[in-house]
């Protein structure tokens, strides 16, 4: 192999392969992306159907976090 095709083979697959890779993640973001920044909102959960009516035990029901006190910075 002389020096010449070694250069351009090494050259290619140094420089050459990556840029490829990068063009093709591109292009691939570009056309599954839809050009939206934002990714799409979240759907709400399905409502149960059916049931049997009773209510959520006292356990079950989400209660409100106590807010903290405010912390009081020590002189010393």
């Amino acid at each position: 192999m002389t020096s010449e095709t070694f250069i351009l083979l090494s050259g290619s697959l140094t420089f050459g392969v990556p840029i490829v890779l990068a063009i093709r993640e591109l292009r691939g973001l570009r056309r599954g992306g839809g050009g939206h920044s934002e990714p799409a909102a979240p759907r709400p959960a399905p409502r149960p159907r059916g049931g049997s009516g009773r209510p959520l035990p006292d356990c079950l029901i989400p209660k409100p976090r106590p807010a903290r006190p405010p912390r009081v910075r020590e002189l010393a």
